[in-house]
């Protein structure tokens, strides 16, 4: 993301980085805005799924804010797939504070398609 860069750690199949959520994501005062958070989950699950093999765009994505997630600190991301079945991945993945503890909880499926079709657009 634009202004938000990740220190990438982990092998591929299991991506985890660093990230600070600077003062433009902000939602509640002091906190970052759930979507923002929803973003970060979405790309560092699909990363977990394209590394089993099967790519795919998302199909679902659900996620749970266990508390907010602050601005201005080191927040960690992992992202694990937990299984394939034909062309569906299942993935699982958090953002942590610097305390460790979660803040945001996200499951996802993701979909390969028959065949990529390039958007006329």
């Amino acid at each position: 993301m634009p202004g938000m860069p990740m220190s990438k750690d982990g092998p591929p199949a299991f991506p985890a980085g660093e990230f600070t959520f600077g003062p433009v994501y902000e939602g509640p005062p002091s906190y970052a805005h759930g979507g923002v958070s929803a973003l970060v989950l979405d790309q560092v699950l699909g990363m977990a799924a394209a590394a089993t093999g099967t790519p795919g765009m998302t199909a679902t994505l659900e996620l749970r804010y266990r508390r907010p997630t602050p601005l201005r600190v080191p927040l960690l991301v992992e992202a694990k797939a937990s299984r394939v079945e034909g062309r569906k991945v299942y993935a699982a993945g958090t953002i942590a504070a610097p305390d460790g503890r979660v803040t945001v909880e996200a499951t996802a499926m993701f979909v390969m398609p028959q065949r990529f079709v390039t958007s006329q657009y």
